[in-house]
């Protein structure tokens, strides 16, 4: 681990609720400090269809800026593992680092159509209660399904770690494509964990990226 390097950016899933990762900000390993913003783009005060991961990766980027951040390690589930891929392709001089948890390489076309078509159908309370409108979600729905990383996944340096929980058995193929596709990856599938493991089992998930942190800070 680069010895400027101090800082953890935690990207979060779509529609992860309020302090996602407070247990894991908690936990950090000494000498590491956490940041946990929303992803760019996804708030309710933006406007529907503005969100692309090519954006979200640079208003990260501006953000680190603004806080005088070069580079950090990123830790991201879900869309933010997906953010968390884009802002290694786009802008790799800023990520020192990847932990990438219940992501996704190419998603299954049919299998995004289905859960646009249930998202269609549900109130938009249940967009209000994940601090979005109903319309943000599917348009981020949209832009995930649309993305296709595998062309450039061989490009990234970063030392990556790649997390899926054993119980998220829709992501695990695409862990699996990761880690293969990623040089020098690291895969572990995480058993009895779900999708939001992060939340649902914190304090493993916590010694899990201290145990990954711990390991480039004595390789490095």
């Amino acid at each position: 681990m680069a010895a400027d390097v101090d800082t953890v950016l935690f990207l979060p899933g779509l529609g992860a609720g309020k302090d996602p990762w407070a247990a894991q900000l908690r936990s950090l390993p000494a000498g590491l400090t956490g940041l946990a913003p929303d992803i760019p783009g996804l708030d309710r005060a933006a406007e529907p269809g503005a969100f692309t991961l090519a954006d979200a990766a640079r208003e990260l980027c501006r953000l680190l800026d603004e806080r005088g951040l070069d580079r950090v390690h990123v830790c991201g589930l879900s869309l933010g593992a997906m953010t968390a891929t884009r802002l290694a392709l786009d802008f790799p001089d800023r990520v020192a680092s990847l932990v990438l948890s219940g992501s996704q390489v190419r998603p299954h076309p049919a299998l995004m159509a289905i859960q646009r078509t249930i998202v269609r159908m549900l109130p938009e309370s249940t967009a209000a209660g994940m601090e979005m409108t109903k319309a943000q979600w599917l348009g981020a729905l949209r832009v995930v399904a649309d993305t296709d990383f595998r062309a450039g996944l061989p490009s990234i340096e970063a030392p990556t770690l790649v997390l899926c929980g054993s119980r998220d058995a829709a992501n695990i193929p695409a862990a699996r494509e990761l880690a293969a596709r990623i040089p020098h990856a690291e895969l572990r599938i995480i058993p009895r964990a779900g999708h939001p493991w992060n939340v649902q089992l914190p304090e493993l998930f916590s010694q899990t990226i201290a145990d990954f942190y711990g390991r480039l800070s004595r390789d490095g």
